[in-house]
């Protein structure tokens, strides 16, 4: 390889490290978006769309959120006295929102989302914690170029990929993108 090439593949090498580094850094220092917990009927848990709608999310979000609650327990189990399990609902979010010392720890944790679902049949109230944000992902595959296909490992940091393609232990070529719409 001449001299110009090396220069090129450092290059990218470097600008792939500092947008990596800037991503991590941008991902670990910001506060995840937080809303107030809602009380949601358990008919609305099972409807994406009803649920998209009533805790401000996606119908992408709210159907991986609905996929998600049947194979997660909620939270924690707390006693609180009220004539029927809406008024305990409405009262379990009130203790949320002022972060009551009555509540299990694992309750007032942040998260982006707390649901509060009303449970007729078992005469009890469920809160979930939603966390949306999955941020962090490696990723492995091929690139093939010329007719020569490279192993390729990358890393995503919200809508930064940074990949970069290998022969062996060296480094032939390198990839950043920006999800610029997503859906």
């Amino acid at each position: 390889m001449n001299n110009k090439k090396i220069a090129y593949i450092i290059y990218a090498a470097l600008v792939v490290v500092a947008i990596v580094l800037a991503t991590a850094y941008y991902v670990n220092n910001r506060t995840p978006k937080v809303t107030a917990p809602k009380v949601i009927p358990q008919t609305q848990v099972a409807d994406p769309a009803a649920l998209a709608q009533a805790i401000k999310i996606t119908p992408k979000e709210a159907t991986e959120v609905v996929a998600e609650i049947p194979k997660s327990a909620p939270v924690a189990t707390y006693v609180v006295a009220a004539p029927d399990v809406e008024t305990a609902a409405a009262e379990t979010v009130k203790a949320i929102e002022k972060k009551d010392d009555a509540l299990p720890a694992v309750v007032a944790e942040k998260s982006d989302r707390t649901v509060v679902t009303p449970n007729v049949e078992a005469q009890k109230v469920d809160v979930y914690k939603i966390n949306l944000n999955k941020g962090h992902k490696i990723k492995a595959g091929v690139t093939v170029l010329e007719d020569k296909v490279y192993p390729t490992i990358g890393y995503q940091a919200g809508r930064v990929d940074a990949m970069i393609q290998l022969d062996g232990a060296e480094i032939k070529g390198a990839t950043v993108m920006y999800t610029v719409v997503q859906w």
